[in-house]
């Protein structure tokens, strides 16, 4: 089985949905997704990501799945940068925009899978809550495609598509902390160290290990090679 986490393409927050740039980056995704014979769908309840499923869905005919826990992560924190000499003030954010330095101060704790739950401005901003939420959703998703996770591999059901290929579209924060649990790896670490530009496509292998198991395999992250034709170019 193959898994594409897609984000949105450029968005215009105003109105939940896309700019004309993002609108481009849509349509070269479903020139892109048409040669990866997608099986099923599934998106975030948000108008942006909405959009960006529309042409391929018309391109296909294929329904698709909303599942709300797909939608942007809300979950905010303050950094206490001030305590830490790292600036006149503390800074409320996203979850998932950090201060590096921050981060490396604290890189041990944030970067192991079970501690970084206990970390203070995560436990104020009742994170772990949010995590497990979406990682409930991803889990139950997989399974219905028959894939149960146990520890870091797969029991594949008897009657699973082996060659099925699922695209879900959804958000950055969202894409990431996805990742992180494919990954097996802390979601602050994932936060710190992945980046996914719109309409970016990350593809996850699931390889059959025999016994009737599998295994993720990260096999790309955040590629957009699809907007090089026209120029449509992220940097940085």
């Amino acid at each position: 089985m193959k898994l594409f986490i897609i984000r949105h393409g450029d968005p215009d927050y105003s109105i939940d949905s896309l700019t004309e740039r993002g609108r481009r980056e849509a349509a070269l995704l479903c020139e892109r997704l048409l040669g990866e014979n997608i099986t099923r769908v599934y998106c975030s309840p948000l108008g942006r990501a909405r959009a960006t499923a529309a042409p391929f869905l018309e391109a296909t005919g294929l329904a698709c799945e909303i599942r709300d826990w797909m939608q942007e992560f809300p979950y905010g924190v303050t950094q206490p940068l001030a305590s830490h000499g790292l600036a006149e003030s503390d800074r409320p954010s996203c979850c998932w925009d950090i201060d590096p330095r921050y981060f490396m101060i604290h890189q041990t704790e944030l970067s192991d899978p079970v501690r970084w739950r206990e970390h203070e401005m995560y436990k104020k901003g009742r994170v772990g809550e949010g995590v497990d939420k979406v990682y409930r959703g991803l889990d139950e998703l997989l399974a219905e495609n028959g894939y149960r996770r146990r520890g870091i591999i797969y029991e594949v059901d008897q009657d699973a598509d082996r060659n099925a290929n699922i695209a879900l579209f959804c958000h950055m924060g969202l894409c990431i902390l996805l990742l992180s649990r494919l990954a097996h790896i802390s979601p602050p670490l994932a936060w710190q160290m992945f980046r996914v530009m719109p309409t970016s496509v990350s593809t996850i292998l699931f390889t059959d290990i025999g016994g009737g198991f599998a295994q993720t395999k990260i096999f790309s992250v955040g590629d957009t090679s699809h907007l090089a034709p026209i120029g449509l170019t992220y940097r940085g």
